[in-house]
């Protein structure tokens, strides 16, 4: 059974906060805007990966909690954190995705068959949406158009090959044999409608724009304090570069990081 957290309000009421997904939002709403900088310096870096948030003043934040990119899409972040520092006289955009199990360690997330339930999926996942923008909206490409005048970010074919059974890796389920043969079709790929009325997603996706390459991944766990789950060769997400076919985790691991959800229990009291 999921833990129960009893948590105190300003006025007379207390939060029930059920679970991961209870804690985190009470976390995310309460705690966090008055504890962004000591949350950001607690953040955990694969080995000989420095935190760049150390020394920083994060201004203009804006938290999300409970995203939506689709199940056919690319999944459903615990949270976001979308927040801009100065560097010199350069003002700097950044974005943290979020992942919680407060009731999981990391191993034992990645157990599960299905690839959008795993941990690592769900990173995957996140890692090739980031891909995508990158590739769509800073080498003069145009998110891609289909009927009806929505817009669309959608998987090319050689990111989907990544990601379907390649070097021995569990492959993204969504992505069945009648898929792969009809390549053509708009539900053929993983997709995101990005102009929808009201879905807030565009919203944040023009933030992530904002950020070019500076979005990180951070995932948190039950594991120990002292046992970031990048710091072992299991389970480590495979982030394929866009156009490329080729991924280098000693070069992608600076955008993930890790917490245990200890921390977040720390913080939020």
């Amino acid at each position: 059974m999921a833990t129960m957290y009893i948590k105190p309000s300003e006025d007379k009421p207390q939060f029930g906060c059920y679970s991961e997904r209870g804690l985190m939002s009470y976390f995310m709403f309460v705690e966090l805007p008055k504890r962004m900088g000591d949350f950001l310096k607690a953040l955990e870096f694969p080995k000989n990966v420095l935190n760049p948030f150390k020394d920083i003043i994060p201004t203009n934040a804006i938290i999300f909690s409970e995203l939506d990119f689709g199940k056919q899409g690319f999944g459903c972040p615990d949270g976001a954190i979308y927040f801009e520092y100065k560097k010199g006289d350069e003002t700097i955009s950044t974005m943290i995705l979020i992942e919680a199990k407060a009731d999981e360690t990391y191993a034992k997330s990645c157990k599960k068959k299905k690839y959008n339930s795993t941990i690592k999926g769900q990173l995957e996942l996140r890692w090739r949406m980031k891909e995508l923008l990158l590739n769509e909206c800073f080498c003069n490409n145009k998110i891609q158009e289909h009927e009806k005048g929505n817009k669309y970010l959608r998987e090319n074919e050689l990111m989907r090959n990544s990601y379907t059974g390649n070097n021995n890796q569990p492959h993204d389920d969504f992505y069945t044999k009648n898929r792969i043969d009809s390549a053509n079709k708009l539900n053929s790929m993983r997709r995101l409608i990005i102009n929808k009325k009201k879905s807030g997603v565009e919203f944040l996706i023009n933030k992530m724009i904002k950020c070019e390459n500076r979005v990180y991944f951070l995932v948190i766990s039950k594991d120990e304090k002292d046992s970031n789950p990048f710091n072992t060769s299991i389970n480590l997400p495979l982030c394929y570069k866009m156009n490329e076919g080729k991924e280098d985790w000693n070069e992608s691991k600076k955008q993930f990081c890790w917490l245990p959800i200890t921390t977040i229990e720390e913080l939020a009291k």
